[in-house]
């Protein structure tokens, strides 16, 4: 994984963990991460008014559902897992 630029090192390291973690294929993970192709802090606005937020590109819509969990937009936004 040396031959990776830090912010793809960074994907593989969260995709297998969130993978272990969830019980997942990771190379689902992976290919989503790689289709969206989102870096972190990256909000872009969609036609809808929506936002697609982070490295997975999560979409904002999910957000309020998600915040019950204590899921918020800087932690899919930011760096890291």
């Amino acid at each position: 994984m040396m031959d990776l630029p830090p912010d793809m090192q960074e994907r593989v390291v969260c995709s297998v963990a969130a993978a272990i973690k969830y019980e997942i294929p990771a190379n689902i993970l992976l290919a989503i991460a790689e289709k969206e192709g989102g870096k972190p802090g990256q909000w872009v606005r969609n036609s809808n008014g929506t936002h697609d937020v982070g490295s997975m590109q999560f979409n904002t819509t999910y957000l309020k559902d998600l915040s019950k969990y204590g899921i918020k937009p800087d932690h899919v936004s930011a760096a890291g897992c």
